[in-house]
């Protein structure tokens, strides 16, 4: 009995909600009509120019089945993609109105990618501060990029290879050769074309698309072999592009371009697109893995398909031929079916190599037009990509293999699961039988040994052909044994006084165990910010750094602390919003706290001289604002204290022998008579104009409280890495602001320890006088660790006050430089963080931090602990042993602390 369409549409509907965590891809509302639930069925394709604001429509290859629905921009900049957008509409009445809208739509990353032009032209940041953005030029080319030879590798395509070989025609850069490798044709045609282009035509007859890729590399004469497809059409800049990147990248041995649609002239195109297609994006990428280190490739790039496509792979010459080159048993032509591209990333990446991907070097892909060829291809996709999972992996050894095995099992279920999920519910949107290809793909590759048996066929091939090229032998590297952790390098960038290109980055090769680069960013010598690079252990080039630099502190590189949120609040409007607003900050005053406001410096210390006169003398030397100084000694005997303030004008020493850094501050409140107390630890040294940049919020009356950023000064040594890898005291680059709604507004704990710390902070004595002494249950020197100064936060922002992180209020702190050292200051960590949830509840009834405590920390420290067994992290194993022993303890740690202090008869507020 078949079911009603009443009973029908309720059961749909609720498979739809059963499936409502299925996050649906990125191209589910993109590639569909608004306010239908299909795909387009055909869009016209164009290239916008945000140089010249012009919107031009691309030929298409093949005669549209539909009338366009609308039009798929690809937007340049500089002879560069920057996005893609797609409007609906008649393309004769959107193309007009296409410019603006591209550079409305994409202007962050317009905005970005002019950053980056302004980091890598020399003087061009400060040419960006005197004269904007739009005023800095696109960096030169290379003066000595390799050259290249252009190879395409077809078979029976003779009108395809005529439209890609008269594309390679018109390229710029580089080209020492174009050759044809002609993968045993049936007749003449192949070669009649590649001379027709004049192009050096080689007939390889073994078939097998890796075969005519090997062959390739074999007779090409130019340092790169960059391969075509024969179903692209290369952008004139593809070639040149490709020769840049591989001289900015020394190290590559594998740099792969962007693929984007030539057309979308039937439905399966279109499809094609929705469902991933061929791009990656629009930023440079880099893929490596530090297997000297005893990094494992396969845990940490297990799929390459990220990397890039065959489409538009280029290699350099004698690097790929020594890994072997393609591997003859994967790809078209084989039972495979494809692979081989996937599989040669990898190899690289196990041996040790990069790949950098590389969306400038663009080519245009003509998408199977059919939906049976398209479903064709993705079981292709699905054989190729299982073939090396359950055949190829194996040649790796077998740590590799198992993870391979191991990722290939999550990702079918994970995926191939959510993708007949899909079809299920919007079968419209995700054709069944597309996804029924891809599966079977998967299945019959695992089932069929398809591996095995293209290897017997690959055999067979070279037997039949005695006199050819024998195939390059292939070098698969199997997994390292790890290495102890070492100091990472450190790079000091800059920004106004050369930027990357002037930074001392580390020459040759990176030694055997480097995973980063640390970076320390200066603006005119005052620090900014600190943060890693991930090398995984290949070199960071000046291109590498200088995007690094736009994704971590985007506006702020013009303006400190500003973020595109920020810009994009302040906005409001316009043409374009970010533009208008950033040149707004860049031109507004900065602000100040008047002169006349009194103010206040309050420094505990206990037994550390010499890091109090360093301190001490840091903090008066940095400002010419008059001040009050009051240093707490926390220690039994304060004579050592006494002499250190001696020496220096107008600091006062209060005495306070109890234990804890809360009883030293509470101490020393009494004596204070700023209308801003400034808290500082005594392990700092404060920098020049840090204090003006720590009070400038206090002008808006409703800011209770300002916390400081903290950067390291001893960061090239190797515990104080370790400290910023489990966090540090640094809050990153861009300002925040944090009100009572902030605090109650979410399910779990608001996070007050991401606000900063007490090391670099400034309170409303009002704020203080209302809210009452530091708490004293919490705080270093007590049994509960630390955790004081979130739980101050806590109640500032309970008592309405707005509490705002100035990252321009910088102050470089001494990390501990000992295990031992480090060890207690992360326990202490990881205790106080207990305690001060414990006390939130106990003392506010605020319980939601209770189920971090019990689920979420233990949760993050077992995953970290899963990461650091299989090597995947190498954060040292037993500095998390000392997490999770303060985890542990700190629920008796927090009671101790309370009992300790009622016996004491300290204050400890219920």
């Amino acid at each position: 009995m078949s079911p009603t369409p009443r009973a029908a549409r309720l059961a749909r509907t609720a498979l739809q909600q059963g499936v409502a965590a299925v996050r649906r891809p990125q191209g589910l509302d993109r590639y569909r009509p608004p306010g239908t639930r299909r795909r387009y069925r055909a869009l016209a394709v164009a290239d916008v120019d945000l140089d010249t604001a012009t919107a031009v429509l691309r030929a298409p290859l093949t005669p549209p089945e539909h009338e366009a629905e609308g039009v798929h921009a690809l937007v340049w900049l500089h002879g560069v993609p920057v996005g893609d957008l797609t409007v609906p509409g008649p393309p004769d009445v959107v193309l007009g109105a296409l410019p603006a809208r591209a550079a409305r739509e994409l202007e962050q990353q317009v905005l970005e990618h002019l950053l980056l032009d302004a980091l890598l032209v020399p003087g061009g940041l400060r040419a960006a501060l005197a004269e904007g953005l739009e005023h800095v030029p696109h960096p030169a080319p290379p003066a000595d990029p390799p050259t290249l030879t252009v190879a395409v590798c077809t078979r029976d395509r003779p009108e395809d290879l005529r439209r890609c070989l008269a594309s390679i025609a018109r390229l710029q850069g580089p080209v020492a050769e174009v050759l044809v490798v002609d993968n045993a044709s049936r007749d003449e045609r192949t070669r009649l074309v590649a001379e027709e282009f004049g192009a050096r035509y080689v007939r390889e007859p073994r078939a097998g698309l890796d075969w005519a890729r090997n062959r390739a590399l074999l007779e090409a004469r130019a340092e790169v072999v960059a391969f075509a497809d024969d179903d692209v059409l290369v952008h004139p800049r593809w070639a040149a592009e490709l020769a840049r990147t591989f001289a900015e990248e020394p190290d590559a041995v594998v740099v792969t371009g962007l693929v984007a649609p030539a057309e979308f002239s039937t439905p399966a195109q279109v499809l094609f697109e929705a469902v991933g297609g061929f791009g990656r994006g629009y930023r440079r990428r880099w893929f490596s893995a530090a297997v000297d280190s005893g990094e494992v490739a396969a845990r940490r790039h297990p799929g390459t398909g990220g990397a890039g496509t065959g489409a538009s792979t280029a290699l350099r010459r004698e690097r790929a031929l020594a890994l072997g080159g393609f591997d003859t048993a994967l790809d078209v032509g084989t039972p495979t079916g494809g692979g081989g591209d996937l599989e040669v990333y990898f190899r690289v990446l196990a041996a040790g190599g990069l790949v950098v991907y590389e969306p400038a070097a663009v080519v245009l892909h003509r998408h199977r037009t059919g939906m049976d060829q398209l479903a064709r291809q993705l079981r292709g996709n699905g054989t190729g990509a299982y073939s090396i999972f359950a055949g190829a992996s194996g040649n790796y050894g077998g740590v590799q293999a198992a993870e391979l095995g191991a990722f290939a099992a999550r990702w079918f279920v994970r995926q191939h699961a959510r993708a007949h999920l899909r079809s299920l519910v919007w079968p419209q949107l995700y054709p069944p039988e597309l996804t029924r290809a891809d599966t079977r793909g998967a299945v019959d590759a695992v089932l069929g040994r398809y591996y095995r048996a293209a290897r017997r066929q690959a055999a067979a091939e070279a037997a039949r052909h005695p006199g050819e090229p024998p195939a390059p032998a292939l070098v698969h590297r199997p997994a390292e044994r790890r290495r102890p952790r070492r100091a990472d390098p450190v790079v000091r960038v800059d920004l106004l006084e050369g930027g990357p290109a002037a930074a001392r980055l580390p020459d040759g090769p990176p030694s055997p165990g480097q995973r980063r680069l640390r970076v320390l960013v200066e603006r005119a010598g005052a620090p900014q910010a600190a943060f890693a690079v991930a090398a995984d252990g290949s070199r960071v080039g000046t291109a590498r750094l200088a995007r690094e630099l736009v994704d971590r502190l985007g506006p702020a590189l013009l303006r400190p602390g500003t973020s595109w949120h920020d810009l994009a609040a302040a906005g409001g409007g316009g043409a374009r919003p970010l533009a208008a607003a950033l040149r707004t900050a860049l031109a507004a005053a900065p602000e100040r706290l008047p002169a006349e406001v009194p103010v206040s410096v309050l420094m505990a210390t206990r037994d550390r001289p010499r890091e109090l006169r360093r301190s001490l003398q840091a903090l008066l030397a940095s400002t010419a604002r008059p001040l009050q100084v009051v240093v707490v000694d926390n220690s039994p005997d304060p004579s050592a204290t006494r002499a250190v303030a001696a020496g220096l004008p107008g600091v006062q020493v209060v005495h306070e022998p109890w234990p804890g850094l809360s009883p030293a501050r509470n101490a020393g409140l009494a004596h204070l008579r700023g209308d801003v107390v400034v808290l500082v630890d005594d392990d700092v040294e404060t920098t020049a104009g840090w204090l003006e940049e720590l009070l400038a919020p206090f002008a808006d009356p409703a800011v209770g409280a300002v916390t400081g950023n903290v950067v390291p000064a001893n960061l090239d040594l190797l515990d104080p890495q370790v400290f910023e890898d489990y966090g540090g005291l640094g809050r990153g680059p861009h300002r925040r602001t944090y009100d009572r709604s902030w605090l109650v507004g979410s399910r779990g704990p608001a996070p007050t320890w991401q606000i900063g710390a007490t090391a670099n902070a400034a309170v409303r004595r009002d704020v203080l006088a209302g809210l009452g002494p530091f708490d004293e249950t919490l705080g270093p020197g007590r049994p509960s660790g630390v955790g004081e100064d979130t739980e101050y936060f806590y109640r500032v922002l309970r008592s309405g006050w707005t509490i705002v992180y100035q990252p321009t209020a910088v102050v470089r702190h001494h990390h501990r430089a000992d295990r031992p050292g480090l060890r207690r200051q992360v326990r202490a960590y990881s205790s106080g963080h207990v305690a001060y949830h414990l006390q939130v509840a106990a003392r506010h009834g605020d319980v939601r931090g209770l189920g971090r405590v019990a689920v979420g920390v233990p949760r993050h420290l077992a995953r970290r602990a899963v990461q650091v067994a299989r090597g995947r992290d190498d954060y040292p194993a037993d500095v998390l042993a000392t997490e999770v022993r303060g985890l542990l303890e700190g629920p008796s740690a927090w009671w101790r602390s309370r009992r300790s202090a009622q016996e004491a008869g300290r204050p400890v507020p219920d």
